[in-house]
């Protein structure tokens, strides 16, 4: 039962969100790394997925710091909506629901802020890789894709926010890490970006069990930008169920 339904799998997903526009943009953020290649981040670049940003160029490039995901781009404008409206019942028979929504009810989308339009839709796109055997999900160092560069890594002295059951124990861990970002901008822009790397097992035994590492980081930019910049890590491991 176990074997038969084990999956393992490496999950990428970077988030940005500027709440100002972005001018000859040029990034270059952390990817899942292992022996200096990136299976991840080749599919990245050139897989085919959900959300893909079609006007940026993605490329892999290895950099000072090590091989990293480039992202260039003419130009990034913020989007905002308005606020989300209650969507009523579709009548017997209707096919389009948008028909059943009065115009005024609508989203309404727009690059500035205003009374209304004043969510800040942040832009969100990834990719899942599946691995070809169990993730080493404890000790991903020097064993798993992880993100890089890593500096500093170290215990972490913060208590996990959400209390966790006896049969779990994983370890948590700050490191600092680096981001190119090339762009100009208005001086009040700001910026910020996550780029997060979840390794997971799954399996079925009564029920969908699992454990994963989880790699992270968070940068928030203000002003035009012109080189490297330090952002803060997380690495959470040994999260979840084991069999022995």
């Amino acid at each position: 039962m176990y074997n038969d339904s084990l999956m393992s799998n490496y999950e990428y997903d970077i988030i940005i969100e500027s709440n100002s526009t972005l001018q000859n943009v040029t990034l270059y953020l952390p990817v899942p790394v292992f022996e200096n290649e990136s299976e991840v981040g080749l599919e990245i670049v050139n897989g085919d997925y959900y959300n893909k940003p079609s006007s940026w160029n993605l490329s892999l490039e290895d950099t000072e710091y090590g091989l990293m995901l480039k992202i260039e781009t003419a130009e990034i404008q913020p989007v905002y909506h308005s606020l989300p409206v209650a969507v009523p019942e579709p009548e017997p028979g209707s096919e389009d629901i948008e028909d059943e929504i009065p115009e005024e009810d609508q989203i309404v989308e727009s690059h500035e802020y205003s009374e209304e339009t004043p969510v800040l839709v942040s832009i969100n796109f990834g990719t899942s890789v599946k691995a070809d055997n169990l993730i080493n999900t404890r000790y991903p160092i020097g064993n798993e894709s992880v993100l890089l560069p890593k500096h500093n890594l170290r215990e972490s002295e913060e208590a996990p926010t959400v209390p966790r059951s006896e049969h779990l124990n994983p370890e948590y861990f700050d490191y600092e890490s680096l981001v190119y970002a090339h762009y100009d901008a208005s001086h009040d822009a700001e910026v910020q970006i996550f780029v997060e790397l979840d390794g997971r097992n799954e399996w079925w035994i009564y029920g969908w069990q699992y454990n994963e590492y989880i790699d992270r980081i968070f940068i928030q930019l203000t002003g035009p930008q012109a080189g490297w910049v330090q952002a803060e890590g997380k690495l959470t491991t040994g999260d979840g169920i084991y069999k022995e």
